[in-house]
């Protein structure tokens, strides 16, 4: 049936015959179409895009880029380029028109799977991963790497032999733009990782579409609409997967392209090898880890503190002091007290600052505690919590029920959270920052002193005790 937009005869070239039209959009029409140039004739998907006024040329070099790109791929999964013409406005309605042929894949996409209603087990989106992951190998490893940037379900069909085809390369990259040159801002929200949307799409770009179909397939739910958090898509406790299994798919789906798989062939190799997801101890690492039938116990280097930590301790002690003085006894006798400590600690030898500065924090402990200044005990509790920053270690020890985490010094001991371990939503390293342990609708922070290496086999090691000890 001709399109009441754009009128187009139903026979083109004599040879496709339009029987269905399968998409439109601004322009764009998807054809079933019967090549009566073979025999027998076969069906085959027509694509056509209509030149007119309100085309965009980034259209048109998409629509090109594809036709180029598919009369070159080779692979038994890929639909197989067939047939490229233009019809010039007499036989087009009034407008010029471009065609692209390819092979039809009966089947249905895994769009109109989840739309009917079908859940995905983990063993048949595993399955699905291999699949897709060994088209990306090929497709990646073309003497000019082909990265097809619009993994999505609507994308993917499972042919009527039960394999899964990837189809609509619209949104191919073009592997001959230089870079800094202006790029066409293509993909699907959702799937599309953010250095896409930046025109620096790399393979790694392809594995991160593949992990939100993944994701999608097993929910149910589109990624767009599953909670985030540091850009990073949140699953986990909308489907209970096995957890080398969910950390794959993490994998996937990390923001970071450093921390994501680098390629296709690694991403499979770990699919098949849950070993080779394990991250190794970092050298030289300071963090000491203890694992018990029922116990993990886990404690933190000290901060690296450095002289301008203790300078800034100093200065606060000064202040603090000069004026507390002044407050137990403003009377020349405080006066001069605050002015012989200010000495101490500013002019005088190692031995007497050490002096001045013991003398500065009896002097706080001694304000803090009288009950006439209850204000103190805030002041010292700050001042404590300094001294914890600089001079104390993380303490984490897990257990079945209870988990607790807290800084322990030489004198003083606080603690940041204790809870159980069940209701732990997330747990995750912020690179060059911290470890984020998510409980109830709170947020913790630990372990800022760590490398990036240290806090990620952490969160590993975390993460699978407690995965161990759910599944008991």
């Amino acid at each position: 049936m001709p399109n009441a937009q754009f009128p187009m005869p139903n026979s083109l070239y004599k040879r496709y015959f339009l029987e269905k039209k399968l998409a439109e959009n601004a322009g764009r029409e998807t054809w079933l179409a019967e090549d009566a140039g073979l025999d027998p004739p076969q069906k085959a998907i027509v694509k056509l895009l209509a030149f007119s006024p309100k085309l965009e040329w980034d259209e048109f070099k998409l629509f090109e880029r594809e036709a180029k790109v598919l009369q070159n791929l080779d692979h038994p999964r890929i639909p197989k380029y067939r047939d490229y013409f233009s019809i010039d406005r007499d036989r087009g309605e009034g407008l010029c028109w471009f065609g692209l042929v390819q092979d039809y894949i009966p089947g249905t996409s895994l769009q109109e799977k989840i739309e009917e209603g079908d859940r995905f087990s983990a063993e048949q989106v595993k399955a699905i991963a291999a699949q897709l992951l060994e088209i990306l190998i090929y497709l990646h490893g073309l003497d000019t790497p082909v990265l097809h940037r619009d993994i999505k379900p609507s994308n993917l069909i499972l042919g009527a032999d039960e394999q899964i085809y990837l189809v609509d390369f619209g949104a191919v990259a073009d592997p001959t733009v230089v870079e800094g040159a202006t790029f066409t801002v293509v993909g699907t929200a959702g799937y599309a990782p953010l250095e896409q949307f930046w025109g620096k799409a790399v393979p790694a770009s392809d594995l991160y579409a593949l992990g939100a179909t993944l994701v999608h397939l097993v929910t149910g739910i589109e990624p767009a609409s599953l909670p985030q958090n540091n850009l990073r898509i949140r699953f986990e406790d909308r489907v209970s997967l096995a957890p080398d299994f969910r950390r794959w798919l993490s994998r996937l789906l990390e923001p970071d392209l450093e921390r994501r798989f680098s390629s296709a062939t690694e991403a499979l190799a770990a699919l098949q090898d849950s070993s080779l997801l394990a991250i190794p101890k970092p050298d030289r690492s300071r963090i000491m880890l203890k694992k018990y039938p029922e116990k993990l116990s886990i404690v933190l280097p000290r901060n690296r503190f450095s002289w301008m930590d203790v300078v800034k301790l100093t200065l606060q002690a000064i202040a603090t002091s000069f004026w507390i003085v002044f407050l137990l006894s403003p009377t020349a006798i405080g006066l001069t007290l605050s002015f012989l400590i200010f000495l101490l600690l500013m002019f005088s030898t190692l031995n007497l600052k050490i002096l001045g500065f013991a003398v500065s924090l009896l002097i706080i402990t001694i304000w803090a505690g009288t009950k006439s200044f209850p204000e103190a005990r805030n002041a010292r509790a700050k001042f404590n919590l300094k001294m914890m920053e600089v001079f104390s270690r993380a303490v984490l020890d897990f257990h079945r029920d209870v988990f607790s985490i807290r800084r322990r010094g030489l004198l003083l001991s606080n603690w940041i959270l204790q809870g159980n371990p069940s209701q732990i939503k997330s747990i995750e390293a912020i690179p060059q920052e911290a470890i984020v342990i998510e409980y109830g609708d709170k947020f913790y922070k630990f372990g800022q002193q760590l490398t990036d290496s240290e806090r990620n086999w952490l969160v590993q090691e975390i993460q699978a005790w407690l995965d161990e000890r759910s599944n008991k």
